[in-house]
């Protein structure tokens, strides 16, 4: 493959053109459980993908900051377009950590990675590798993708502790897309049921999660170690764009609550809304809020920096529970401004087709995903204090 180079700051130029692409899809993608080809040709044009991606595959070999600022970009335009962009380039950071042999199959078709973590695939042990069958719901933006990683546990050779969860790495078109995707938000993420049977997975595409999750060192060797994707513990930096989405469309919830405050007229109170007291009470109120969030999350993403800078690939229970718990406010705290934003607006705002409408929804969707769900994060990092285990998956 032929290196390229691309500067954060074109990363941002691009991602603007995606949130665009995404904000113009935005309620057909809410109505019909997921975007159309034209926001995947819109990341694949721009080579988004590529980011984090190491160099001597092709790609760029970017941080994870100017990954979340990609996504938080596109985030300000669509929750579920910033969605299923970051997890276009997010993907291959797990494909990175690889044996050589697939790493280079993979980056080298240049198509779309997705996957599902819960390992709840049935496994059977055959020579070279494994076959694997089974059904695993929320495969988000897998109408993209070439790849998929599906979870399930496996006694991978050469790895202590016996099974352990695993991404077992297949082609997609070796099983079945189901359409089922119809939540109460993020619909635009096309987050559809995968199912397959009896699929063989030779060893070098079956990712130990456990041991990276451990330790941010790829499988059988062969990397550059400068390369920031190999620089930081993985969980984190794993994890890091959900945070950047929910910053983002905070703080597009606020400029529209800005907005639409300035222009409506409260009949019931004979003035402008903006004119009320308590209007811009509420305002300033959400607006701290953002800022709070905005704060945190960089933060997180300082972290990651200082983490990168000086090659930190693992990390205490205590430091990681830390950077869940950090996530897991942020979401819920974006989750609350946006239905705070929806209150605050009335019942004009509540129409389906509404940006800050769907943004609620979206928002809320996230902060119940599993990799911010308040309570358990909130516990796990109590525990992590006491010395306890923390979360097992992220």
């Amino acid at each position: 493959m032929v290196q390229t180079t691309m500067t954060h700051e074109e990363a941002i130029k691009r991602a603007e053109y995606i949130g665009q692409v995404a904000e113009e899809g935005l309620f057909e993608a809410d109505r019909n459980n997921g975007y159309s080809s034209k926001l995947k040709d819109a990341i694949h044009e721009t080579q988004i993908h590529r980011l984090l991606r190491p160099k001597k595959y092709g790609g760029f070999g970017l941080g994870h900051d100017t990954m979340a600022e990609v996504v938080r970009t596109v985030a300000q335009h669509s929750v579920s377009g910033a969605w299923v962009t970051y997890f276009m380039p997010l993907h291959e950071t797990w494909v990175a950590m690889l044996p050589p042999r697939a790493r280079e199959e993979i980056f080298a078709s240049d198509q779309f990675v997705s996957d599902i973590f819960f390992p709840i695939g049935k496994i059977e042990y055959v020579e070279g590798g494994v076959r694997l069958s089974g059904e695993w719901k929320w495969g988000s933006g897998i109408d993209f993708c070439g790849w998929i990683g599906l979870g399930a546990m496996v006694d991978v050779p050469g790895q202590p502790g016996g099974p352990q969860p695993c991404l077992v790495t297949v082609k997609v078109s070796e099983g079945e897309i189901v359409k089922d995707w119809n939540a109460f938000g993020l619909n635009g993420t096309g987050s559809n049921t995968f199912r397959i049977n009896n699929v063989f997975s030779r060893w070098d595409m079956v990712l130990p999660l456990g041991a990276i999750k451990k330790n941010t060192v790829p499988i059988g060797g062969d990397y550059d170690p400068n390369e920031p994707v190999y620089r930081v513990p993985f969980g984190p930096a794993f994890c890091v764009g959900f945070g950047a989405i929910c910053v983002g469309a905070a703080q597009r919830l606020q400029r529209e609550l800005h907005e639409r405050i300035r222009s409506r007229q409260r009949v019931v109170l004979g003035m402008k809304e903006w004119e009320s007291p308590v209007a811009q009470r509420n305002l300033g109120e959400v607006t701290t809020q953002v800022e709070t969030i905005e704060a945190l999350f960089g933060r997180y993403v300082n972290q990651l920096k200082d983490w990168c800078k000086v090659g930190k690939t693992s990390i205490e229970s205590e430091e990681e529970a830390r950077m869940a718990a950090w996530r897991a406010y942020i979401s819920r705290s974006a989750s609350q401004i946006g239905f705070r934003s929806l209150e605050l607006l009335g019942g004009a705002a509540a129409y389906r087709g509404d940006l800050v409408e769907v943004f609620a929804r979206d928002l809320l969707m996230i902060s119940i995903h599993v990799g911010q769900a308040y309570e358990d994060h909130m516990m796990f990092y109590g525990r992590a204090q006491y010395g306890m285990s923390q979360h097992p998956l992220v």
